[in-house]
């Protein structure tokens, strides 16, 4: 069973997740993985394109955790995973991610805070901040002049991730393995190095 969300939307979000509730009873694991973006410097970009990247990479995930938290607080369970980016923490010469890094920023500090507001209902709040990987979002991106040269100089393995590659470390978070682990930002390069 799935639900396809607009995850733009707050009422979509609620009817999606009513949806999942009323096929299995509860939720467990909630990944936050949506993102969009543009290469646009800041006195070029239009209202229109900030607004819409910081719904869908920031406030997307707010609402998110808001309509699922609500359902793990009753449980007394439940693992948030939320993907960030290095580019909260990191920004690369040449600019035109103001809106992107923004609200990968802002994820980070969303899931320190509902790390600390949930622990004592045992669910647990992470982030997954990777470097860049090899996406729909950042294809159009690979091929720029000098792209390459910046891989190397910010990801200590020097090249892009690979879908997969996080697989591992996913799996980790949502397990109960990592119950002692919450309000952690896991930035990671291409060759799966902590960072």
């Amino acid at each position: 069973m799935y639900a396809v969300t607009d995850v733009g939307d707050v009422n979509n979000i609620a009817e999606s997740v009513q949806k999942v509730m009323d096929t299995y009873g509860r939720i467990d694991i909630l990944v936050n993985a949506a993102g969009i973006g543009n290469n646009l410097m800041v006195v070029d970009q239009p209202k229109e394109n900030w607004d819409s990247i910081i719904s869908i990479n920031l406030s997307s995930v707010y609402y998110m955790c808001k309509a699922v938290g609500e359902i793990m607080i009753k449980q007394n369970y439940g693992k948030i995973i939320n993907i960030g980016s290095i580019h909260s923490r990191v920004i690369f010469p040449g600019g035109g991610i103001s809106a992107y890094s923004s609200a990968k920023g802002g994820v980070m500090n969303l899931t320190k805070d509902l790390a600390v507001e949930w622990a004592q209902y045992d669910i647990t709040v992470n982030a997954i901040c990777p470097a860049v990987f090899k996406t729909e979002l950042t294809e159009d991106s690979i091929d720029l002049p000098g792209f390459m040269d910046l891989i190397k100089a910010y990801c200590p393995a020097g090249r892009l991730g690979e879908p997969g590659e996080l697989d591992g470390l996913a799996i980790y978070l949502a397990s109960d393995a990592s119950s002692s682990c919450t309000g952690q930002l896991i930035c990671v390069d291409g060759g799966g190095t902590a960072i």
